[in-house]
């Protein structure tokens, strides 16, 4: 009986997942100009722990839920623009020199 249960959560799991309808199929698909189209930039915020000076064996031994969080967050912002630089110049571009 557990089987048949499991057996058809399964299929409608399956089911729900495939009626996603944000495909884009066909002609559509094929003169699709992603350029035109807005991106909204993806924010990612995380919670790092405090920085401890521990060294050796007492920070081996230091279990996870021993630790604090900081107050400090980290937000992480994708830049979503477009470079229009092509030949060498985009050949030998250095992200890290912006």
């Amino acid at each position: 009986m557990k089987k048949i249960l499991f057996f058809i959560a399964v299929l409608f799991g399956f089911n729900a997942v495939a009626q996603n309808t944000k495909k884009v199929q066909g002609p559509e698909a094929k003169n699709y100009k992603y350029w035109e189209h807005k991106k909204v930039p993806t924010i990612i915020t995380l919670n790092s722990f405090e920085k401890l000076d521990l060294k050796g064996p007492e920070f081996k031994n230091l279990k996870i839920w021993e630790r604090k969080l900081s107050d400090n967050k980290i937000v992480l912002a994708r830049n979503s623009k477009i470079r229009k630089v092509t030949g060498p110049k985009a050949k030998n571009y250095k992200p890290w020199q912006n």
